[in-house]
């Protein structure tokens, strides 16, 4: 979109890109930028669909000072908050952030649906190791959430999809890789979901990465 675009854009307009790409992939888009006379934003956000369409995504954002102006009403149109971690935007500090957020929402993901699929296997009701930690420092609402979706059958429409997941697990294996760092839960993470997509389950929520746990599409 933005080969197609830049040419026509003033020079000094400002791009703010939210994707979440790899490290280099961000140096990337920096350099298009800068060859076509744009200031660039690494913006990626943090959130899904139902924060996305209420305006309460978090943007993570690293760009110039003297232009952040131009790009703030456009952050808080779509976010409740900003937290800007540089100044150049080139250096992918927002999107290293976000890779690091991302990791610990899909390992989280993966270990609720694999504790509901140990529980079904082992015959327990997972209203009982709800109650086992009820108000202790394991309690997580997200827990709660992911667990719930998958309970309730509720996977559609995804809140952020399998493939998505899958996408962004690979980045987040291929981030620590390129910096000397092995990520064993987000590399295995990503075959999880690499396999629920497989049995059709790419568009639903990531939450549906629990039915890889199974030889057959399961149900409850």
């Amino acid at each position: 979109v933005m080969r197609r675009a830049a040419p026509g854009l003033a020079p000094g307009t400002a791009w703010a890109q939210s994707t979440t790409a790899g490290v280099d992939a961000v140096a990337d888009l920096a350099a298009f930028a800068h060859e076509h006379g744009l200031v660039f934003f690494d913006a990626p956000v943090l959130g899904t669909r139902q924060p996305a369409e209420a305006g309460r995504l978090l943007v993570l954002a690293a760009g110039p000072g003297e232009a952040r102006e131009r790009v703030t009403p456009v952050f808080d149109a779509v976010g409740s908050r900003t937290v800007w971690t540089g100044e150049d935007g080139a250096a992918g500090s927002a999107t290293r952030l976000k890779l690091v957020a991302n990791s610990w929402v899909l390992a989280a993901t993966n270990a609720a649906g694999e504790t509901l699929s140990l529980a079904k296997a082992l015959g327990v009701d997972p209203d009982g190791f709800f109650d086992a930690i009820a108000g202790g420092p394991l309690d997580m609402g997200y827990l709660r959430a992911k667990a719930g979706l998958i309970r309730d059958g509720a996977l559609t429409p995804a809140q952020f999809a399998v493939t998505t997941a899958e996408k962004d697990a690979r980045l987040i294996v291929e981030a620590g890789e390129a910096n000397g760092v092995r990520l064993d839960l987000a590399a295995a993470g990503a075959e999880r979901f690499a396999r629920a997509a497989a049995r059709g389950h790419g568009d639903e929520d990531m939450a549906a990465a629990y039915f890889a746990s199974f030889e057959e599409k399961a149900t409850d």
